[in-house]
C-alpha cells in the first residue's frame, strides 16, 4: 500500500543535538527515525546484510529484502547505476522509460516502513541539497521539511576535540563555519513554510516549548510521550553515541566503552533527563576561545548562550 507522506531533513553540523531531535520526533506515533541514513550505501558495500541496517531487533529484516536494501543503497549513492553510462543520462533515461523506482528511496522507505512521517539527520548540506533536488521531492510525489539545528559554536569545538583529540581548534573552527555557510545556503532555497530553526539550546532547557512549535511546524500533534525517546524503540541507522547513552541507561544496560572513553562517568550518572551540555565552559581554555573567535569572528554571536 502506498503512504503519502513527510520527509523531515535534518540540517546543520554534528553535535549539535540533532539525533536527539531525531528520536524525539521518531519518539512520535507518526514518526520514524532513520537516523544518517546517508551511511547506508557505505554499509552496504562492505558484505552487506539487511540486518546490518540495525544493531539490534529485526525491524529491517522484517520490512526489507536484501533487493529492497540493494535498491535503497543504490538510490542514496549519488553514483552511476550503470557504469558505461552517465549518470545524468542514466537517470534521465529511467525517468522516461517509468524504470526509475530506484531513484526514488524514500518511497520505498514510506511504503515499506508504513509511517508517515520520516526523519533523516543526515545532516550535512550537501547531502540535504542533493536529495531536496531529486525527483521524487521536485514533483511533488513526497513533502519534504527542512529543521536546521543550531548550537553555540564554543560548545561544538569543545565536543569535536573532546570526542577527536587529534583535531586542531583550526580545523574544527573553519568545518563549522564551513558548514554554517552551507547549511544557510540550503535553507534559504527552501520554502518559508518548510524550513525551521531549532536551537539545541532550547530543546534542552525548554525541550516542551520547543517541540511543541516543531510538530505545529510540521502539522502533527504535540505528544509529550515524545520527549522521553529513551523509553522508545527506534531502528534508526547511525546516530550519536550520547543519544544513545540514555537509551541504554534508561534499559538498565552498560554505556558503551566508547562513549566512557570520550566523556567519562558524565552518561552513567546522569538522571534520564534531557540536560544542557555546557561543559565546554569548563574545558575549553581561554587560547583556544580566542583561536576560535579569530576564525568565525561574528558569526557565532546569534548563536551564544550564556
Amino acid at each position: 500500500m502506498s503512504v503519502a507522506g513527510k520527509i523531515i531533513f535534518i540540517l546543520g553540523i554534528g553535535r549539535s543535538g540533532s539525533t536527539m531531535l531525531d528520536l524525539m520526533l521518531g519518539s512520535h506515533s507518526q514518526g520514524f527515525s532513520l537516523g544518517e541514513i546517508s551511511k547506508l550505501p557505505e554499509i552496504h558495500n562492505r558484505n552487506f546484510d539487511v540486518a546490518d541496517l540495525s544493531s539490534k531487533g529485526t525491524f529491517w529484516q522484517d520490512h526489507f529484502s536484501d533487493e529492497d536494501a540493494k535498491q535503497l543503497a543504490l538510490g542514496l549513492s549519488g553514483h552511476r547505476l550503470n557504469q558505461l553510462i552517465p549518470l545524468k543520462i542514466d537517470r534521465w533515461l529511467r525517468e522516461i522509460t517509468g524504470q526509475d523506482a530506484v531513484l526514488n528511496p524514500y518511497t520505498l522507505l514510506l511504503n515499506r516502513i508504513q509511517i508517515p512521517v520520516l526523519i533523516d539527520s543526515s545532516k550535512y548540506p550537501d547531502w540535504v541539497a542533493q536529495r531536496l533536488n531529486a525527483r521524487e521531492f521536485r514533483q511533488g510525489h513526497l513533502d519534504a521539511y527542512v529543521i536546521h539545528v543550531v548550537r553555540d559554536g564554543r560548545a561544538v569545538l569543545n565536543s569535536y576535540l573532546r570526542a577527536y583529540p587529534n583535531l586542531t581548534v583550526e580545523t574544527v573552527s573553519q568545518r563549522w563555519l564551513n558548514n554554517l555557510e552551507a547549511s544557510e545556503n540550503v535553507y534559504g532555497l527552501v520554502a518559508g513554510d518548510r524550513r525551521m530553526q531549532v536551537r539545541y539550546e532550547a530543546l534542552a532547557t525548554n525541550p516542551t516549548k520547543t517541540m511543541q512549535g516543531v510538530c505545529d511546524f510540521l502539522g502533527i500533534p504535540f505528544e509529550p510521550e515524545m520527549l522521553e525517546y529513551w523509553k522508545h524503540d527506534h531502528n534508526y541507522i547511525a546516530g550519536s553515541r550520547s543519544a544513545k547513552a540514555l537509551i541504554a541507561r534508561y534499559r538498565e544496560q552498560p554505556v558503551s566503552e566508547a562513549t566512557q572513553e570520550i566523556h567519562g562517568s558524565y552518561y552513567s550518572e546522569m538522571d534520564l533527563t534531557i540536560k544542557l551540555d555546557q561543559r565546554w565552559k569548563d574545558e575549553l581554555e581561554t587560547a583556544k576561545l580566542e583561536q576560535f573567535q579569530q576564525i568565525v569572528g561574528t558569526r557565532n554571536q546569534p548563536f551564544e548562550w550564556n
